[in-house]
């Protein structure tokens, strides 16, 4: 895009185009319903703008992809780029270097997205296998027009709160004004620099990556596309008008608390001793009032499916006290036999849908040993 931009301005890429040289996608499909070029070029366009929003910020020469355009644009930053871009773009200084850089880097995460979404369809033909079960409760949820955002817990945020001592609500946390909170809450300058120098990192732990892989092969098996995002870089509107997956805890991510009001068993944080666990609102015989993990040996994982806050969407909630636990709950909506399980317990027949539900999952693990989940309590909503 780049090259084809500087070489031939006039040129009009298209879409089509793209999805076929890029993402392999046949010469016949249809762009009103393969969403895929449009969504990767969406996160392009963001990736630009922080770009030169902070590292680029002094960069002589811009680039931008305009809305509604897949053709990039080069323009002046400063005197200095008052000239022809190519022969800017060619001079051996640090500047220059950084822009080629940059231009090598779209290029190579093109050629990087159109490797993972071949690699993503060969493994959803080899390696899912017939999962009948799975297929349709991914299609109940998710194939219904809107598109899904699947949001990776933001682990950063996690240190800020530790300092501040206050979990983050969702209004607090779409504002992003840490700084704020940090200033009012941190008296020594050093401590509250090196934790906003953290808080503003972008993180997420390797169960919640390792998922969205897993979660993209059932997703491109069943032709729905999700959108990867760390959760401080989705608003409002997207998580109450289109499908979610939200991943992680309310602390881990804010946006899981626009739906614990709701849910039976709900995650809570004790700020002194620091301790996370699930609260049984109503328990029922023979259940908790809640449900401790203990370090290593005990832990805990929420899967709740809700509609979104429009009512127009799918939520699905996949909330771990640690590592393992996040893992099992993906297992549990990605596994055919966790899915047929889970449906036998809410007592469905045949192609009867899966009504909107929460399960708490509990794991024991004996030394060196991989813990085994079982379901402990659940509620039908």
């Amino acid at each position: 895009m780049g090259e084809r931009s500087l070489r031939d301005p006039n040129h009009v890429i298209r879409e089509q185009e793209i999805g076929v040289s890029v993402f392999g996608r046949p010469q016949s499909y249809d762009t009103s319903q393969d969403t895929l070029v449009r969504v990767q070029i969406s996160q392009l366009r963001k990736k630009i703008h922080q770009y030169f929003a902070e590292e680029g910020k002094d960069e002589a020469l811009g680039l931008e992809l305009p809305k509604g355009s897949y053709s990039i644009v080069f323009h002046p930053r400063s005197a200095e780029a008052e000239q022809d871009p190519l022969e800017l773009l060619g001079r051996r200084t640090r500047r220059g270097y950084i822009l080629a850089g940059v231009v090598a880097v779209l290029i190579l995460a093109c050629g990087l997205l159109a490797l993972q979404n071949y690699d993503l369809r060969h493994r959803a033909q080899l390696g899912l296998g017939n999962k009948p079960m799975v297929d349709k409760f991914w299609q109940q949820m998710f194939q219904n027009g809107l598109h899904t955002y699947l949001v990776l817990a933001d682990g950063n945020i996690l240190v800020l709160q530790d300092q501040i001592k206050h979990q983050i609500s969702v209004q607090e946390y779409e504002s992003k004004a840490f700084e704020r909170m940090a200033t009012k809450s941190i008296e020594d300058p050093a401590l509250r620099a090196l934790t906003l120098n953290v808080a503003y990192r972008r993180f997420t732990g390797i169960a919640d990556a390792a998922l969205a892989v897993r979660m993209g092969l059932v997703g491109a098996s069943n032709g729905l596309g999700l959108d990867v995002v760390l959760a401080r870089d989705v608003s409002m509107p997207q998580v109450s008008t289109h499908n979610t997956i939200l991943m992680g805890s309310r602390r881990a991510n804010p946006w899981v608390g626009l739906f614990e009001e709701k849910l039976n068993f709900r995650t809570i944080f004790e700020e002194s001793p620091k301790l996370a666990y699930f609260q049984n609102v109503s328990p029922k015989a023979g259940e908790q009032a809640d449900y401790r993990g203990q370090w290593s040996t005990l832990s805990y994982c929420r899967v709740a499916y809700l509609p979104n806050p429009k009512g127009n969407g799918s939520v699905l909630l996949i909330s771990g006290t640690d590592v393992q636990a996040t893992e099992a709950g993906g297992e549990f909506v990605t596994n055919e036999h966790w899915v047929e399980a889970f449906r036998s317990t809410l007592g469905l027949k045949g192609d009867e849908p899966v009504p909107h539900f929460e399960f708490l999952l509990e794991g024991k693990m004996v030394v060196n040993t991989v813990p085994q989940f079982q379901v402990i309590a659940w509620r039908r909503h």
